[in-house]
C-alpha cells in the first residue's frame, strides 16, 4: 500500500517504513505526527483519488530527528559603475520522519521478520490470547459496520478476523486500553496469516479522524 502526501509545499509517495526528510514540524524526536493532507492512496485492490484530499485518510509517522541540511551558497553580483556583491549561505531545518501507518494498509504489508514457528501442544492450540478480552465487543450480526480496512494496518482479511470476535466500529478501537490492546494483537497473531505490524497510535488517530469526518458529513 501506498499514499501520495502533501507537508511543506512538496508532494512525497510514501509506504509503510519509508524514512525521508521533509520540511521541519514543530515536534519532538519520538512522537507521533499526523499528515491529513492525503491526496492518494492505495496497492493491488485499487487507488483512491482525492478531489483534492482523501476525506478521512490520514498518514502517521515517527518523528526520528530535527537537523538541518547542507549549507547552500547564494552568491549575489551587480553589473554596475559600482558593483557589489553578497555571499550567503543558508542551511534549511528539516525533520527525519518514519512512516507508521497509511490508510488501507494491506496485511502483511508492515510484516516484521518472519518469527520461527512454535511448537505448542495441540491441547494448547486453541488457548485464548493472553491479555484482557474488550468489554465493547459486539455479540450477533451487524449491518452497519465501519470499513475497518481505512485503519493502517488493517487489511481485509484482518478487518474480517476481527469482525469475527465483535469489532465492527472505529469507536471501539478508541476505547481500548492496553490491556484490551494486547488481547487484540495476540488474537490477530493467531489468527491471521504472517506476522502484522499493528501501531496502536496510528489507529486510534486514523479511526478518531474517519469518526470526526463521519459526524461533519451528517451535520452538513
Amino acid at each position: 500500500m501506498f499514499a501520495v502526501i502533501k507537508t511543506g509545499g512538496k508532494q512525497y509517495k510514501v509506504a509503510v517504513g519509508d524514512v525521508l526528510s521533509i520540511e521541519k514540524l514543530e515536534a519532538e524526536a519520538g512522537s507521533t505526527v499526523t499528515f491529513d493532507t492525503v491526496l492518494m492512496h492505495g496497492g493491488d485492490g485499487g487507488v483512491t483519488v482525492g478531489s483534492p484530499l482523501v476525506d478521512g485518510a490520514v498518514v502517521t509517522g515517527e518523528i526520528l530527528e530535527q537537523y538541518r541540511g547542507k549549507k547552500v551558497i547564494a552568491f549575489k553580483k551587480r553589473r554596475r559603475k559600482h558593483s557589489s556583491a553578497t555571499r550567503k549561505g543558508h542551511r534549511q531545518s528539516l525533520t527525519l520522519v518514519r512512516i507508521q501507518g497509511v490508510p488501507g494498509d494491506a496485511d502483511g504489508s508492515a510484516a516484521k521478520a518472519a518469527k520461527p514457528a512454535k511448537a505448542a501442544p495441540a491441547a494448547e492450540a486453541s488457548a485464548a490470547p493472553s491479555g484482557t478480552k474488550p468489554g465493547n465487543l459486539i455479540d450477533g450480526a451487524v449491518t452497519d459496520g465501519d470499513d475497518l480496512s481505512k485503519l493502517p494496518g488493517i487489511g481485509e482479511v484482518t478487518g474480517a478476523a476481527l469482525n469475527e470476535i465483535g469489532v465492527h466500529h472505529y469507536s471501539q478501537f478508541t476505547d481500548w486500553g492496553p490491556s484490551d490492546w494486547e488481547f487484540i494483537e495476540n488474537y490477530i497473531d493467531d489468527n491471521v496469516k504472517g506476522t502484522i505490524e499493528i501501531n496502536r497510535a496510528s489507529i486510534v488517530v486514523q479511526a478518531n479522524k474517519l469518526i470526526e469526518t463521519r459526524a461533519a458529513a451528517s451535520e452538513e
